[in-house]
């Protein structure tokens, strides 16, 4: 699979948070309820996220303590001043003092009593360091009971489905009359359209095929090459030209040539006219729908405020996240990787393919929204011969 500069760049900067030396300040950090700073709607976007984990404004009664090694001190700013940084993964206070961070002695500090905003009242968040759930409750984060956390079972290599979906929402349902699959939907107000309604669940059409086997119509590639994941939720994993229903050649060929003659249908894009990312294009969605474009995943994150877009959307299944606040259900499943032929990335990274090729290398590459723990990115590339997942609009 292949990942661009940026990409990898969004990437070790959200690793990067849990690896910071103890006898370092950190630099500063915003508060859990800021920081998200996702760039919505632009084709060249790469998503930028503090770590969730570290929160500022933390309380403490320690004695400041000078840092002694002079590489170790990092300045702060004059409106700063004051202003106490806890940094989670090393459980250190540090205060801006005389235009400098100093660390200030401390035991064992954990999440728990930590703010949380008026606007996250009632999310959840799972801190896996502690294996803690917490909840915000009048703008503290409290400790809930262990056994609401959810998490994959000792004893089997599944997961536990039963909070796939958000149980205090409405949710609709569609049948597939092409196989008679049925799949929850939502409804997602937007400022574009009055409403938008979509799949809550990865598009699973498609009789199953070995991963690396040459994918044709009505075929899907299922995770670890076994059918629990596409029959529980998961859905299929499909190469680019067969999530379009383009002609195999299409997923080494750019659209429009000799050799990939397929092209997406611009007449069908009403939003926002000769706009690549409003494309409304069918693919392999059933009839009335159509394959989610770059537009339409800004419109389902709309509203999120100081919340992670992948937060925003994910099921709870996906263990360490907020509590499914839009219903939308979204899974991290991974995806078959055709460069080094397996499958990867299950309960760590979600892919799905918009309706465009990649504006750097079209011939190979195809557009992705790529989803991390607490971390997307609106816009990526991928080997259109990777096989990823597929989220349905319906047409409007």
């Amino acid at each position: 699979m292949k990942y661009f500069a940026a990409l990898l760049l969004s990437a070790v900067l959200f690793v990067a948070c849990g690896d910071e030396s103890s006898s370092s300040a950190p630099d500063p950090i915003g508060e859990i309820s800021s920081s998200s700073n996702e760039e919505l709607g632009s084709s060249s976007s790469v998503a930028e996220k503090n770590s969730s984990s570290s929160v500022s404004g933390k309380n403490s009664s320690s004695s400041v303590v000078e840092s002694s090694s002079s590489d170790s001190v990092k300045t702060c700013t004059p409106d700063q001043e004051g202003l106490e940084q806890w940094y989670f993964f090393t459980k250190e206070t540090y205060v801006c003092q005389n235009g400098v961070w100093v660390l200030q002695s401390s035991s064992e500090e954990f999440f728990s009593g930590t703010p949380c905003e008026k606007d996250e009242e009632g999310y959840t968040v799972f801190i896996s360091q502690e294996q803690v759930k917490y909840i915000c409750q009048n703008e503290i984060w409290i400790p809930m009971s262990s056994s609401s956390v959810v998490q994959q079972s000792s004893s089997s290599k599944y997961y536990d489905m039963s909070r796939q979906f958000n149980a205090k929402l409405s949710y609709g349902e569609f049948t597939d009359p092409r196989d008679n699959h049925v799949y929850k939907t939502i409804r997602l107000y937007d400022d574009v359209t009055d409403t938008l309604t979509f799949f809550a669940e990865n598009l699973n059409f498609g009789k199953m095929i070995s991963g690396g086997d040459q994918q044709g119509d009505s075929t899907k590639y299922c995770y670890d090459d076994d059918p629990w994941y596409c029959e529980n939720g998961w859905g299929g994993l499909y190469t680019w030209a067969t999530a379009m229903a383009f002609q195999a050649a299409c997923d080494s060929s750019q659209t429009g040539s000799e050799k990939c003659l397929n092209t997406t249908d611009e007449s069908r894009n009403t939003l926002v006219p000769n706009n690549s990312e409003y494309v409304v294009h069918q693919g392999i969605c059933p009839d009335g729908w159509h394959i989610m474009n770059q537009g339409e995943w800004v419109a389902a994150i709309n509203g999120h405020g100081a919340m992670s877009g992948s937060q925003y959307l994910s099921s709870e299944v996906w263990n360490g996240i907020m509590e499914n606040p839009r219903g939308f259900s979204l899974l991290p499943v991974g995806l078959y990787d055709s460069v080094n032929r397996r499958f990867s990335g299950i309960m760590e990274l979600g892919y799905y393919w918009i309706p465009r090729e990649y504006y750097d290398e079209p011939a190979l590459l195809g557009t992705m929204v790529h989803f991390i723990h607490n971390h997307m990115n609106m816009s990526a590339g991928s080997e259109k011969s990777d096989a990823l997942s597929i989220r349905c609009v319906k047409d409007y």
